[in-house]
């Protein structure tokens, strides 16, 4: 809201009190610079900006980096025990999980699914980002001997069940577009409303998983499900077992394995 609008408002305590109920967060604290330190309604709007940033409650998991809630103290959050559906950064309705060595690490993890499934139902928004750069974790990927192509199937899964996985490098940087995502959310009135996915059932992260696999698609998934309902199951598998599946063979029973027990 212009600065111009503001002069016009502040001196006016019925469109203040309007100002107070439908503006942004951004609009009351601009509308409390404007204000004269005699004008009567200054004490009201700082009543609200207060109340508005305290039900904010916008926390970081004290289990973080270090430098993380070094960096997120400085933006205003505070440091407590999130639970499993909360992620790493927690504010209102908003929920961000963080991830960075522990990318591909949670390629294969039933955990980490759980935990996506866990956050989405948790909160209304939920996003992952990755602080760390997508050509390091290429090169992660090589130095594992773990095709590329598993790389990309896992980071299409985790778009296709609506996690797009945002990488930034800079942990800085990061903090404050995970900030900036939740003022966003909190103060701005969406102009297109945009449904989210609907929240995915861990059998269907477990079903994206699997067919960013080598040579797996929807029908070899589907076999591979009924033989292995688990991921922990396929995770035991072996060549042998493998091989009995229909559409899969040796040289692919193979790779399953390699790439399930890369270290």
């Amino acid at each position: 809201m212009k600065i111009k609008r503001l002069d016009l408002i502040k001196d006016d305590p019925a469109k203040v009190v309007e100002l107070l109920k439908k503006g942004t967060l951004g609009n009351k604290l601009g509308l409390l610079r404007v204000m004269e330190e005699e004008n009567v309604m200054r004490e009201v709007v700082s009543k609200s900006i207060l109340e508005e940033m305290l039900s904010r409650h916008r926390r970081i998991d004290h289990r973080e980096h270090p430098l993380m809630i070094g960096y997120f103290s400085q933006l205003g959050f505070e440091v407590a025990h999130l639970t499993t559906g909360e992620g790493d950064m927690k504010g209102g309705t908003i929920s961000i999980e963080r991830k960075e060595d522990d990318f591909m690490d949670s390629l294969f993890d039933d955990r980490w699914l759980r935990q996506l499934g866990a956050m989405r139902e948790e909160a209304e928004y939920s996003y992952l980002v990755v602080t760390k750069s997508y050509e390091a974790i290429k090169h992660e990927v090589e130095e594992r001997g773990v095709s590329e192509q598993v790389l990309t199937g896992f980071v299409a899964a985790l778009c296709a069940v609506g996690y797009p996985p945002v990488f930034i490098e800079d942990k800085w940087d990061a903090a404050v577009v995970m900030r900036k995502i939740m003022d966003k959310i909190d103060d701005d009135t969406a102009r297109l409303y945009v449904p989210r996915p609907r929240s995915p059932k861990p059998q269907e992260y477990r079903n994206a998983l699997i067919e960013a696999l080598p040579k797996v698609g929807i029908k070899t998934r589907r076999k591979i499900v009924q033989a292995f309902p688990s991921m922990a199951a396929l995770c035991s598998a072996t060549v042998e077992q493998l091989v009995e599946i229909e559409g899969i063979g040796d040289k692919t029973a193979e790779r399953i394995v390699e790439i399930l027990h890369a270290e």
